[in-house]
């Protein structure tokens, strides 16, 4: 993973370890802007964008969820700045204009004012940096259906089922759309073959049937060499199950340690390298 340029001005935790599903793989907390209520901001690292220098979050701990507030930690750092002793909150657009959350925020605010092909193209460019921005996934799915744009509103149902929980959702009314869609001869993607047995319903009874659906989806990427869609789903997969009862998670064989442990080596994987927050301090490595 890129380290940011200016690294040296916040106090990332180099001892972080992923130990739970939340806060997700490819998060690292740092003190600075925190409230002291248990919620932190952090480095994060999109799935797939490796390569490239970190967004800033926020956690919400009390909800699982991660918001994706400033598009690069130079623009936190201004913010902060400014804010003295006051909550670093969302930016606007015009203090960071790639910010993924505002972005999402002035999407909605277009679709309110009737404004379709604005909110679109925002929406776009919020997933352009974060791709599995559950929220922004949902909102853009129902721009495309509106706009009868089929096939991009079949990719993106897809990837808002596999994105994870901690980022927006659930994705229910894409799920139910996506049902509804023939599946094409010779369709590779299992979640699209696989989308009637699934009810993302999560919780509250002894058994739930999505989940070998899900780990089938995982194993079928991954036999596909989607290193990205099978690190996508596996964090979503990890939270899911998480939020079960340790009696649910031992009926389906879950052992949190070792599905982590899965995570970080798949990750290994993918075309911009490790998720792993423990390389990021070993000497030569990025």
């Amino acid at each position: 993973m890129q380290l940011p340029a200016s690294l040296a001005h916040i106090s990332a935790e180099q001892d972080w370890q992923h130990t739970t599903a939340y806060p997700p793989l490819g998060f690292i907390p740092f003190s600075e802007g925190a409230l002291g209520n248990g919620d932190t901001f952090g480095l994060y690292w999109p799935i797939g964008r490796e390569a490239s220098e970190p967004i800033v979050v926020e956690t919400w701990h009390d909800e699982w969820r991660i918001q994706p507030h400033f598009s690069s930690l130079t623009a936190f750092l201004q913010a902060h700045a400014t804010a003295e002793d006051e909550y670093v909150g969302t930016p606007t657009l015009a203090d960071d204009p790639a910010s993924p959350r505002a972005t999402f925020l002035e999407a909605k605010e277009q679709i309110a004012q009737r404004k379709p092909e604005a909110a679109i193209a925002l929406l776009e460019a919020a997933l352009a940096i974060v791709p599995e921005y559950t929220d922004a996934l949902v909102l853009l799915h129902g721009q495309y259906v509106r706009a009868g744009r089929i096939d991009a509103a079949v990719k993106v149902a897809i990837q808002a089922i596999i994105s994870p929980p901690s980022f927006g959702g659930p994705p229910l009314k894409a799920l139910q759309w996506l049902r509804a869609q023939p599946v094409p001869d010779g369709e590779i993607d299992p979640v699209w073959r696989a989308c009637g047995q699934l009810s993302f319903h999560f919780g509250g009874s002894k058994e739930n049937a999505d989940y070998p659906v899900l780990m089938t989806a995982i194993a079928t990427y991954l036999a596909q060499d989607n290193h990205v869609g099978a690190s996508t789903l596996m964090q979503t997969y990890a939270e899911l199950m998480s939020a079960e009862t340790v009696s649910f998670q031992e009926r389906y064989g879950f052992d949190a340690t070792a599905f982590i442990g899965r995570q970080i080596a798949v990750s290994a994987m993918l075309p911009q390298g490790s998720r792993d927050p423990a390389t990021l301090w070993l000497p030569g490595v990025d």
